[in-house]
């Protein structure tokens, strides 16, 4: 099961333990998608469109739910998740307000260059959220008991399935929600930080290319020296 009902104290009542434990994925979700949501609006000037938060905190609440599930601590729980909100929401309207774009799935490429361009408020920035989310969810993991390894498994297979199925999957969200890949503020405030993020990450999977082979670069730079009037490399 979830985390224990040992968590809330032992004079309250068994059945108000038991709802509020259950409860707790969705009072904690709806506190952090509204303070995320007022930060976003009133400090960074992003706001995400009202019609669209209802699809966009299912989803976030769905993610909440299967962490709890997994989960053995509801303070590193609670914690967890407000880094992850943190970081989605307040981060991305952070990045749209100063670069124009809010966290992109190809960011993972340029974090090097993110601590050239924050230097000692690189850390503080990007990597301790990044090493934050990584602990709390490795810490937290408890694997006995079938509805924490049923959450734990759908936390890997449900994320590998929609990979599997990437192209699909995307394509319906673009025609849903749209897409506008030259305006990805647009695109974050119509979607909201949860639906963006999943729909760019699936989109990332369904048109990544792999690395071209040794064969394909030495062919490209021979047509390169050929259209350059060059000898073919073996012949210099």
């Amino acid at each position: 099961m979830a985390p224990r009902l040992s968590n809330w104290p032992r004079t309250w009542p068994k059945r108000l333990r038991a709802i509020l434990h259950w409860l707790t994925p969705l009072a904690a979700s709806a506190a952090l998608y509204g303070a995320a949501y007022s930060v976003s609006r009133w400090v960074f000037d992003v706001q995400i469109q009202w019609e669209r938060v209802p699809y966009d905190f299912a989803l976030l609440l769905g993610i909440a739910y299967l962490l709890f599930w997994a989960s053995r601590r509801i303070w590193a729980y609670l914690l967890l998740l407000t880094v992850l909100v943190g970081v989605a929401y307040i981060g991305s309207a952070a990045k749209i307000t100063y670069l124009d774009r809010p966290i992109m799935p190809e960011d993972i490429y340029n974090v090097s260059a993110l601590f050239r361009i924050l230097g000692a408020w690189g850390w503080p920035i990007v990597a301790l959220p990044l090493a934050a989310i990584a602990g709390l969810f490795l810490f937290n993991l408890r694997l006995t008991g079938r509805l924490r390894k049923t959450a734990l498994s759908a936390l890997f297979i449900l994320p590998a399935g929609a990979a599997a199925e990437s192209p699909a999957l995307y394509q319906a969200m673009d025609k849903f929600w749209g897409n506008t890949p030259w305006d990805q503020r647009e695109n974050f405030v119509w979607r909201g930080a949860t639906v963006h993020l999943t729909q760019e990450l699936l989109r990332a999977v369904a048109t990544r290319k792999p690395p071209p082979q040794q064969d394909d670069v030495s062919a490209a730079i021979e047509r390169r020296r050929s259209a350059a009037g060059l000898p073919p490399a073996g012949d210099e």
